[in-house]
């Protein structure tokens, strides 16, 4: 994946343009990361057990990925927690003004 694929996410979820580039700038460096240990990744090829160095590499590689896709996975909870946050601060002021206004609303009906 590249980072144009990142970019056409974040314009197709309709984010504004702060937000977008926030995203980018957290998650662009795990993609870059994922796509140089992918080409490493792939030249390691095993097909005797006596293959002792190209097994650790692939054990270095493997870890590496975990990492990379670990610390994605902790930013993307951070971020997204904020997001809750703000959502449920949204929710409870509406639901303050709505609780003031229906009952006038009410009132005024009945008149």
């Amino acid at each position: 994946m590249e980072n144009k694929e990142l970019i056409k996410i974040v314009e197709e979820v309709g984010l504004e343009k702060t937000q977008g580039q926030v995203i980018l700038d957290n998650f662009s460096g795990f993609l870059k990361e994922a796509g140089e240990w992918e080409v490493k990744a792939k030249a390691i090829v095993i097909s005797d057990i006596s293959q002792v160095e190209e097994m650790s590499k692939a054990r270095e590689a493997r870890l590496a990925l975990k990492s990379i896709r670990v610390n994605a996975e902790n930013v993307r909870k951070s971020l997204k927690e904020k997001s809750l946050r703000e959502g449920k601060a949204f929710d409870g002021i509406a639901n303050v003004i709505k609780a003031l206004i229906v009952p006038i609303e009410e009132h005024l009906e009945n008149q």
